[in-house]
């Protein structure tokens, strides 16, 4: 896997529960250049960012035991000194998730398990691309 230029340096959250998961990003994701914070619940996520941490990504399972993870992507989009992509991570269907209105505002939504290499070229893909063409 080579690196990927567009993260080189970029803030990550990463709000997972499942720690083998939220350890698995963190790895990736760090490999390719990344600052990454990785937090196991909504409400750190939360206090993540209220503390001054500014994602330029946020990769977070939509299901948490705390809620739903667009309520992190609420704080951020509030909060935002530039546009965060935002991807989703679900075990759900696709279809289901992107008509549930809790689970609005990201930019893709992935399935799980993910596959690295389609995560971090959605990830080059996403950060490359202008915020209005998307």
């Amino acid at each position: 896997m080579s690196k990927s230029s567009g993260l080189h340096s970029s803030h990550v959250l990463i709000v997972e529960d499942e720690a083998v998961t939220r350890l698995a990003l963190t790895v990736l994701l760090e490999h390719q250049g990344a600052i990454v914070m990785a937090v196991g619940s909504i409400q750190e996520g939360i206090e993540t960012v209220r503390s001054g941490f500014e994602p330029h990504l946020l990769v977070s399972n939509i299901r948490l035991p705390d809620g739903n993870g667009a309520r992190v992507l609420d704080v951020i989009r509030q909060q935002e000194t530039h546009r965060t992509v935002a991807i989703a991570l679900t075990g759900e269907a696709i279809a289901t998730v992107r008509q549930d209105s809790e689970s609005v505002g990201f930019d893709v939504y992935l399935s799980k398990p993910y596959d690295s290499e389609i995560l971090l070229n959605t990830i080059e893909q996403l950060i490359d691309t202008p915020p209005n063409s998307r």
